[in-house]
């Protein structure tokens, strides 16, 4: 056996390292709310956030983790707290056992959205955090006046670990479905349309192929939001087609796009729904667009371990009833 390994698991609920049996008699299972806050965070100040310690007390916890396992765990390196070959091998055990303590003690717990002091994390594109956050928020601080929201702003790939991970309640957007452990709702079906200055040189209320191809564009293109894979699936549609814009701008802020088009020959393809709220903004018209594409579904989803939470549940209901409202 290596140093840092570990060989097959003790059917007495032990594990063995070094030659030695450590029992979870022997064990404060808090020492393990650590462990799976540091292997998330690779950082003691973060941890000591996540589980309500002080960054000394979160440092004494992690001394008697190391000494418990005789191992270092986690080694301070220029890119943070990393872990041992052992931390890494005993990650996904931990976190599931944790998982399944966690659904035993909360599973017939109700929750009573008045008195709740939970946080929720939301995942919104900075358009629908404009167009629908406010409303949203009125509406949980009229029934949940505890509760605290985080709207957060992640590249898909990283939401989808996110959500796995228990870090994110809840994502909202044209998303595309995130695989077999998530659950999907639809919000409501949107079709594509474009936005021009309402000056605009030639074009009018309606435009031709021909025109649209012609005309610049403007392409919003987030680095690090959902909305990203929007544009992406924009531009897949327009390929089977054989369709290709010319894009002369593309800028990765919704602050300033409504402006930038209302003062220019830009044209903007976006989704019905954003262009009316940018509509709103400056003087601005809403030309239908001149190329048939399929409709695109707003939804939310939710990763299967939140499913059965009563709190997300809520959270959820919210939050589809706010878009039906």
């Amino acid at each position: 056996m290596s140093q840092c390994g570990r060989q097959a698991r003790p059917s007495s609920g032990a594990w063995r390292l070094r030659g030695a049996t450590l029992n979870l008699n022997q064990l404060d299972l808090n020492l393990l709310l650590i462990f799976d806050a540091m292997m998330r965070t690779r950082s003691v100040t973060q941890t000591g956030e996540r589980v309500g310690l002080s960054q000394s007390a979160t440092s004494n916890s992690l001394q008697r983790l190391r000494q418990a396992f005789g191992d270092p765990l986690f080694v301070r390196t220029p890119a943070g707290m990393q872990p041992t070959a052992l931390a890494l091998d005993m990650e996904a055990d931990i976190r599931a056992a944790l998982d399944r303590l966690r659904f035993a003690v909360e599973r017939d717990r109700q929750f009573d959205p008045a008195v709740s002091r939970r946080t929720f994390r939301l995942l919104l594109s900075d358009i629908a955090q404009h167009s629908h956050l406010p409303a949203f928020v009125a509406m949980m601080r009229g029934q949940a006046p505890g509760v605290d929201l985080i709207s957060l702003s992640l590249p898909l790939r990283e939401a989808r670990q996110a959500m796995a991970d228990g870090e994110l309640d809840l994502a909202v957007g044209f998303l595309p479905d995130l695989g077999a452990d998530f659950h999907r709702q639809a919000l409501f079906t949107e079709r594509w349309v474009c936005l021009v200055s309402a000056h605009h040189p030639f074009i009018g209320a309606s435009m031709t192929r021909d025109q649209y191809l012609d005309a610049p564009h403007l392409s919003y293109r987030p680095s690090a939001s959902i909305h990203a894979s929007l544009d992406a699936l924009l531009e897949s549609q327009f390929s089977g087609q054989g369709v290709r814009r010319r894009v002369v701008l593309s800028v990765p802020y919704f602050s300033g796009l409504a402006a930038t088009i209302a003062q220019s020959d830009l044209v903007l393809t976006v989704p019905h729904g954003p262009a009316l709220s940018l509509s709103r903004q400056q003087e601005l018209r809403i030309v239908p667009l001149p190329v048939e594409l399929p409709p695109i579904d707003l939804n939310m989803q939710w990763h299967d371990r939140m499913h059965r939470d009563p709190g997300n549940a809520w959270f959820r209901q919210m939050f589809a009833a706010n878009y039906c409202a």
